[in-house]
């Protein structure tokens, strides 16, 4: 979706407007959900209640053009929220498809790509909730530092010490391997 649509919709955040959003964002809010709960009902209901608040506190989007970032981070605090209470952390192997990624015909390079990955997408679940957020939201989502900042709601310093940590883990986990 364009961003000059998407900031048309949140504009109008009628009927018409809320369910052409709830279609554009649907499947990467659930995969979100879905990729700290690990149970479909639960993800169902998570992104259900993330795309009710974030159309209820659209006001407080300040750029609207990144309303699939803060409906992520919306649905990844309701999915950790959800599961302090049930005070159990599960990842999937599912994380967000990385934008731009060439095709190729070499199968051997295919099948050492999917490897790489595949260790990757390891390393990262392993990682803690707020290691695993900005994570996600920097590399696949590709904000910055302080939109990261604003979206959670910390300063850019703890970002970029969490950032810090986490590509630490992440470089000593694939190391190890």
């Amino acid at each position: 979706m364009e961003p000059q649509q998407i900031v048309k919709l949140i504009e109008y955040n009628d009927n018409e407007s809320q369910r052409a959003l709830f279609e554009a964002y649907y499947r990467r809010t659930f995969a979100v959900a879905f990729n700290i709960l690990r149970k479909r009902e639960s993800a169902e209901d998570i992104t259900q209640d993330a795309f009710i608040k974030a159309f209820q506190n659209l006001h407080q989007l300040k750029d609207k053009t990144k309303f699939g970032a803060w409906l992520a981070v919306i649905a990844s605090n309701l999915a950790r929220n959800h599961l302090k209470r049930e005070k159990k952390v599960i990842y999937t192997a599912e994380l967000p498809e990385v934008q731009g990624q060439a095709d190729n015909n070499d199968t051997e390079a295919d099948a050492l790509h999917s490897l790489d990955l595949e260790r990757v997408r390891k390393a990262v679940r392993e990682l803690s909730p707020d290691h695993y957020q900005v994570i996600v939201l920097q590399f696949f989502d590709d904000l910055k530092i302080e939109e990261i900042a604003e979206l959670l709601k910390v300063s850019p310093g703890t970002v970029k010490s969490r950032l810090f940590r986490a590509r630490q883990k992440l470089a000593a986990a694939l190391e190890l391997e």
